[in-house]
């Protein structure tokens, strides 16, 4: 049933069915998505990373289904993007924690989803995973020591000066290049993980200063300032609209 429908939406679209290629990838995963932002394809690799036991099974399933509320909105948030200017997010760099406190490093590239008269129906994608490809993301991987420290230790004092030592530079040129390889200053970065890794603990239900503390924020206030600030509404607001959904990777 699954195979049909997945079959059906290239067939009812108009869009050529992706190549079986796409499953020989070993270090690459695929997607498509229809304009709802529900998968209509995954190729095998991404499926594993799923944990699905078929490509099939995630058909009609969006990312909500497979990641925390606050990284699902990001990807959606991008997604969104390249429907609405019909212009692709070329080699954008994602950092995510792979479930062992440890970086997951991504270059991903989306574009839109045309079908044979020029009408976009969806977008398609494909995210290069650093840890199983052969070659590094240069320039990145200088990073890679301190972004690991900052995964393992969000929620202990981290000195920048420290993090510029792990990779052999100057505090002045290790902020410089950090921001400009990585979009944002070390210290914002900091605060970033600290805020994701809390909503993952939100969600499993623990009180907010308890949170708020495990994650580094010295206090409650401060916390929700920075909670609130990054995501838009207030720790207790995130609680009390995701709670009550199933667990999220």
């Amino acid at each position: 049933m699954q195979q049909q429908a997945y079959m059906a939406f290239y067939k009812n679209n108009h869009v050529s069915p992706p190549s079986t290629l796409f499953n020989a990838l070993t270090d690459t995963y695929y997607f498509a998505k229809n304009t709802h932002g529900q998968f209509v394809y995954a190729n095998k690799l991404l499926s594993e990373r799923f944990a699905l036991t078929s490509p099939d099974e995630v058909f009609n399933k969006t990312d909500f289904d497979f990641f925390r509320p606050d990284i699902a909105q990001q990807i959606r948030q991008d997604d969104l993007a390249v429907l609405k200017s019909q212009q692709p997010i070329r080699k954008k760099l994602e950092i995510v924690n792979n479930g062992q406190n440890e970086p997951l490093w991504l270059m991903t590239t989306k574009s839109p989803l045309y079908n044979i008269h020029g009408n976009v129906v969806g977008i398609e994608g494909l995210s290069i995973d650093a840890s199983k490809s052969q070659t590094r993301l240069e320039p990145y991987h200088v990073f890679n020591k301190p972004i690991s420290h900052i995964q393992k230790h969000y929620g202990q004092p981290i000195k920048i000066a420290e993090l510029a030592n792990m990779s052999n530079m100057s505090l002045s040129t290790f902020e410089r290049q950090f921001k400009k390889h990585l979009g944002t200053t070390p210290l914002n970065y900091i605060k970033k993980v600290r805020i994701q890794e809390a909503c993952g603990l939100l969600l499993q239900g623990l009180p907010i200063p308890r949170v708020a503390h495990s994650c580094g924020f010295c206090d409650q206030s401060y916390f929700g300032k920075e909670f609130k600030q990054l995501l838009a509404i207030t720790p207790k607001q995130y609680v009390d609209k995701h709670l009550t959904n199933k667990p999220f990777l």
